[in-house]
């Protein structure tokens, strides 16, 4: 059975399509079948992020132009579905019943992902509600935070479930709410923590995701898909996180 699951953040600029990328392609390497699907309409990313050039996108499926199949793009071992970055076909988009339409048309998927547009907007919702879980990204910020909360109250009245939180960008500073204060404020368990890297900077300029950029920062990722599907995740002692920085 096919499982959509929402990418959600309260804000913008969290770091929620990263994730979402990562997270997808993490799956991917587990041999995962996976789609992604760009549900930001307005302000999509997942082509650019991925260098995507797309010839048909969800657009041009959901207003009958084309078939899904035209719309599928496969990279790093993962079908993307991007939105189009033409604004003028957010135009007669045809999206009543759009969760079991999904199910319908990417049955042959194990995970579908749906990275959603950010906040409480027409958008977010209707990622929401097309998701049977959901998950929230959260920078270690009050207004993150705060957003989250409300996030999740709006999942619980739409009988969403929320797995849990990934905190992005985090610094470890002082000034900074640990990630298990964090859970503990929004009452969610805490998948993972994503620290603050330039290295994600290198791999999004070079339009490649960072678990096949770089290696060695693979493993809050890998933390992560293990969670998701059932896999016993065993944290990795001192010397193969040593040896994972040399190799």
């Amino acid at each position: 059975m096919t499982r959509t699951i929402g990418v959600l953040a309260g804000k913008g600029g969290v770091g929620k399509t990263t994730i979402a990328i990562n997270l997808a392609c993490m799956l991917g390497l587990l041999n995962k079948k996976v789609t992604l699907i760009d549900f930001n309409f307005t302000t999509s990313h997942l082509a650019i992020e991925l260098g995507i050039i797309p010839n048909a996108t969800l657009n041009n499926v959901l207003r009958n132009e084309t078939d899904l199949k035209n719309a599928l793009y496969s990279v790093f071992g993962v079908n993307i579905l991007p939105a189009s970055l033409n604004l003028s076909e957010l135009e007669n988009i045809e999206t009543s019943d759009l969760k079991s339409k999904i199910k319908n048309l990417l049955n042959d998927s194990e995970i579908v992902f749906l990275d959603s547009a950010p906040g409480f907007g027409r958008e977010a919702l209707l990622a929401m509600q097309t998701s049977d879980e959901v998950i929230f990204v959260v920078n270690p910020t009050q207004a993150a935070i705060t957003d989250v909360m409300k996030c999740k109250q709006l999942a619980l009245q739409l009988g969403v479930i929320p797995l849990g939180i990934v905190v992005n960008k985090y610094k470890n500073k002082k000034f900074e709410l640990r990630p298990n204060e964090i859970a503990n404020l929004v009452e969610l368990p805490l998948l993972a923590v994503i620290k603050e890297n330039e290295d994600f900077l290198e791999s999004e300029a070079a339009r490649i995701p960072l678990v096949f950029y770089k290696k060695s920062e693979r493993e809050e990722f890998f933390k992560l898909a293990c969670h998701l599907t059932g896999i016993e995740y065993i944290e990795p002692s001192f010397l193969r996180k040593l040896l994972s920085r040399f190799i």
